[in-house]
């Protein structure tokens, strides 16, 4: 069976791109995967290259003796030909301060080890420099460059990006995207913020939902986050300054569809980076299993014979609802349809107990399979093992700009 996903540019914009969906029955001997079912895009993988960037790193420093920024950003240019323009955080009238946070573009760590060098041999250090945050993308880029090739690459990527079940702990750090299809933002999963009663219907409705349209940027948990945001875009502008209002378009053959992480302090003492020599050891391919994970969704079959006529109508009408939910918003979409559900199970428990109590009959017990930390969803193997090559390349390329032999 095929089902078919409409990807629209922006708002009132002519020529979608489609993407299909194939459905196909699970053989798995799993029993959370048994008489179960998946979605599959129908899209080439292998029409794509896949490749991972440091986009930036931010080392903080605290300086033995005061100096402004500028005798910094001197020393910088000078060794590496660029402006970083370090950030004072400790600043005095006179201008001066200890305490910087440099945000290196594009970092060759080559270079940033002679840089801390420089400045700690002229200025000396108070306290060790240690990294605050990392930003590392993993980019797409269709071997024969299309819009349509970007667009369906960014279709597979929102409905199937599952980094973790902790971005759903709080709704604002849902899917969304910007610019939205309604509001500046849109969030993929509707809600009632005025009414929690009727919230958690909103919630597994479908209809409500916005699916991400594949010119906008798509956000997973907040800006700023100690632990980690994500971002997915049409990557296709570079150098964009927003004050100034500049911004250039790149040619077709570098235009690709990003996924970004942000990782802040939190997440960098997850993966173990606190100081810049801790990149000569972490695993970079490993941080596909906590922050460019991508899963499948599953849905149950739903036979004749199995329950009642009318029990087995409602079935599969569920189903339907979380098939839709899919394609609309993905699995991140999915999951929280879910929860949704069980939230409505606990509510409505004491009144299905006292039914039970009044017509002397049991209740039955709960199944408990499917219950894990993945429910019944499963591995995109074929995507995960592109991600992770290109994040092995990025390991191998900062080992070596780290001067670990062997490496390069």
């Amino acid at each position: 069976m095929i089902h078919e996903v409409t990807l629209y540019r922006q708002k009132g914009s002519k020529g979608p791109v489609i993407l299909g969906y194939v459905e196909t029955t699970l053989r798995s001997s799993q029993a959370r995967l048994i008489n179960r079912t998946t979605l599959t895009p129908q899209i080439d993988l292998e029409a794509y290259q896949c490749g991972a960037v440091v986009d930036w790193i931010d080392i903080q420093i605290e300086l033995a003796r005061r100096t402004q920024h500028w005798h910094l950003n001197k020393r910088i240019e000078k060794l590496t030909g660029r402006k970083e323009y370090p950030e004072a955080l400790d600043t005095t009238e006179g201008k001066t301060a200890t305490r910087y946070k440099l945000r290196i573009q594009e970092p060759d760590f080559e270079a940033v080890r002679k840089v801390l060098n420089d400045i700690e041999g002229t200025y000396g250090f108070a306290t060790p420099a240690h990294v605050t945050a990392i930003e590392i993308s993993v980019d797409f880029y269709p071997v024969k460059p299309s819009e349509e090739a970007r667009a369906r690459m960014h279709g597979v990527l929102v409905r199937h990006f599952f980094p973790t079940t902790r971005v759903l702990r709080n709704s604002r750090m849902w899917p969304r995207f910007m610019p939205g299809s309604v509001k500046a933002t849109d969030y993929t999963i509707g809600r009632n913020v005025s009414d929690d009663s009727l919230d958690i219907g909103d919630r597994m409705a479908p209809e409500l939902d916005r699916p991400a349209l594949y010119g906008s940027t798509y956000y997973v948990g907040e800006r700023g986050d100690p632990r980690a945001m994500w971002r997915i875009q049409n990557k296709i502008l570079d150098k964009q300054n927003l004050t100034a209002g500049a911004r250039e378009e790149l040619p077709e053959v570098q235009k690709r569809i990003r996924v970004e992480v942000t990782l802040g302090h939190e997440g960098c003492r997850e993966i173990g980076l606190e100081k810049l020599a801790d990149l000569e050891t972490i695993a970079i391919a490993r941080l596909q299993k906590a922050f460019f994970q991508f899963m499948k969704p599953t849905f149950s079959i739903v036979r004749l014979g199995s329950a009642r006529s009318g029990s087995v109508a409602v079935r599969r009408k569920i189903e339907d609802y979380r098939r839709q939910r899919f394609l609309n918003a993905g699995v991140l979409g999915l999951q929280i349809r879910d929860d949704a559900r069980e939230e409505l199970r606990a509510l409505e428990m004491p009144r299905i107990r006292r039914w039970h109590r009044m017509y002397g009959s049991k209740m039955k017990p709960r199944a408990r399979v499917g219950s894990g930390a993945y429910g019944t969803m499963l591995a995109y193997e074929e995507l995960t093992r592109i991600v992770e090559r290109a994040l092995a390349g990025l390991e191998r390329r900062v080992r070596g700009e780290m001067g670990i032999k062997g490496n390069s």
